[in-house]
């Protein structure tokens, strides 16, 4: 599982990246819950556990290039 977040203009906002394996585990309905009480926007990915190390690399790869166009 990976989780990203991010706060704009007063919104929080948290996106999911996860297998429908981890989805189903009460330890991530947990995490959920709190986003939510916490107020967070929350937006799920799931994807099948072959794709998934692909998937992550991407998550990655894109976090780092947002990363570095911060100024």
């Amino acid at each position: 599982m990976q989780i990203t977040s991010n706060e704009i203009a007063n919104n929080k906002y948290v996106q999911i990246y996860l297998t429908r394996e981890e989805l189903e585990k009460q330890e991530t309905k947990e995490i959920i819950e709190n986003y939510k009480k916490d107020k967070y926007s929350v937006a799920f990915f799931v994807t099948g556990k072959e794709n998934y190390p692909e998937v992550l690399k991407k998550i990655i790869a894109k976090q780092v290039g947002l990363t570095d166009n911060v100024c």
